[in-house]
């Protein structure tokens, strides 16, 4: 049996969701394929003891009204959602004993920095504007006529750029704090970095009902625009027509896809490798897909608070510890980011405190052959030992956690690898590079005229970065600009 569409979309997370609700706002008869029971990929939550957690979605940047996500907000029919805007001191960062806030606000992000590095407030001020630079022409870069994310600042490591202008050390760190948000290398582009900088400085948010109530909507928007979304089916075959096309895709039910136009917002390399062999797709080009770099993994500690123990805040914690954030040493947490979730109720306790940290998937690879619930016992018992590792840390500095855990959970890179997909369980795809930007930012054109590719691990990731390939992808699709600021 078999259906025919105008497109069909691999992946029902974010990207494929967004994809196909852009392109059905169009007129397309579009359909998503998820092999996964529910929708959602990295932002798929699970319930315990009857409260959600949530599995990458926590606060997100630039929402509201003249920010820089609105316009995609609005696109994508999510603007209207429950969004919490978090205090204007958004971030409290405590580093080697000193505690410091990234704030909200170009000029008062710079003024209260600077009032802390005086000799830097130059150089802040500097870099501040190359932000406000980057907001003013973002859209523009993924128009027909543009036509790519192409920046000097691409070209540009970030480490490299901080070293040269900041004088303090301790700066430079502390600039690094939303690092859970970001992948830290050598190598990453400073614009990669200043545009997920740029997001929450303007204004960051949680979501009362997290990432089920962002999920949920997009799905209903979806369907009201006339997409089929299709779960629990992976795709397993695509076939050429022999004329450089994709002819059909088929699940592991058997059932086949036949569109004018396919998106895959799978992991480019699990793309690759479900290609045909045919003439177009050459050895070195499948080569190149196979071994780019994958970004850092999260290790996440899912805590459960006893009702009525521990009250809610409005912003979020990183703690920095290390010497050096971008080659930080994995085997102990130094670093994590503590989020509290929005009470469900709207009440002032909270129920669910997430504790993440970056692991190396090193430590992991030995139990990779093996699957959700059936790992070995030295599996649970390495995530019990940092489970215990993080909640000690944490407790540290947030001391009322003492006492008032009742339950909870632990994931790793290996729990995301099975869920969504991401080889090496990656929480930002592919690793950009500003030394090698041919290498490690991709673009959504295959060696098929109707096969294209959209996700984290093209050009941006998060929530903007998705988005913003989103509407690059669907913009070369149809020939138009599609996205109305």
């Amino acid at each position: 049996m078999s259906q025919t569409y105008d497109v069909a979309i691999i992946g029902g997370g974010y990207a494929g969701l967004t994809c196909g609700i852009t392109l059905a706002k169009e007129g397309y008869k579009v359909v998503v394929v998820e092999k996964n029971r529910t929708a959602g990929g990295a932002f798929q939550p699970f319930k315990r003891k009857g409260v959600q957690l949530d599995t990458g979605f926590h606060y997100v940047g630039g929402v509201g009204k003249g920010e820089i996500m609105n316009p995609l907000m609005r696109q994508f029919g999510i603007e209207d959602l429950p969004w919490v805007r978090m205090d204007s001191d958004w971030l409290h960062v405590i580093t080697h004993g000193k505690e410091y806030t990234l704030c909200s606000g170009y000029e008062r992000f710079t003024k209260v920095l600077g009032s802390c590095f005086p000799k830097d407030l130059k150089h802040l001020s500097e870099m501040a504007r190359h932000v406000q630079t980057l907001n003013a022409g973002l859209y523009k870069t993924v128009s027909i006529e543009n036509n790519s994310l192409g920046n000097e600042l691409m070209g540009i490591p970030a480490k490299k750029y901080f070293e040269e202008r900041l004088d303090s050390p301790e700066l430079r760190n502390l600039l690094c704090a939303h690092t859970l948000t970001t992948d830290l290398t050598d190598e990453l582009p400073l614009y990669s970095f200043l545009q997920s900088l740029n997001s929450f400085i303007q204004g960051s948010y949680r979501l009362q009902g997290g990432g089920q109530v962002l999920i949920d909507r997009l799905v209903e928007n979806l369907r009201s625009l006339g997409g089929e979304l299709v779960t629990g089916r992976k795709i397993v075959k695509m076939e050429d027509d022999g004329e450089g096309n994709i002819a059909k895709i088929t699940d592991d039910n058997g059932e086949e896809y036949k569109a004018a136009k396919y998106i895959s917002t799978m992991h480019p390399r699990l793309t690759v490798d479900l290609f045909p062999d045919c003439p177009q797709v050459r050895n070195i080009y499948r080569r190149r897909f196979r071994n780019m770099p994958n970004s850092r993994g999260i290790f996440t500690v899912q805590l459960i608070m006893k009702p009525q123990s521990v009250k809610y805040v409005n912003h979020s914690i990183s703690i920095m510890n290390c010497q050096d954030p971008w080659n930080p040493d994995l085997s102990r947490f130094e670093n994590m980011l503590i989020n509290y979730n929005v009470p469900a109720d709207g009440g002032e306790y909270v129920r669910n405190i997430d504790l993440l940290a970056h692991l190396d998937y090193e430590d992991l690879r030995q139990w990779e052959e093996s699957s959700v619930g059936h790992r070995p016992a030295e599996y649970y018992a390495y995530k019990e030992r940092r489970a215990q590792e993080a909640i000690a840390l944490a407790k540290k500095y947030v001391p009322e956690l003492e006492g008032n855990i009742e339950e909870y959970y632990t994931s790793t890179p290996l729990t995301y690898q099975c869920y969504t997909g991401t080889p090496e369980g990656s929480a930002y795809g592919v690793r950009k590079s500003a030394n090698n930007l041919l290498g490690s930012v991709l673009s959504p054109l295959t060696p098929f005229g109707n096969m294209f590719l959209a996700g984290q691990s093209l050009i941006l990731h998060g929530m903007l970065g998705v988005g913003m390939t989103t509407m690059l992808t669907c913009n070369i699709m149809t020939g138009k600009d599609l996205l109305k600021i």
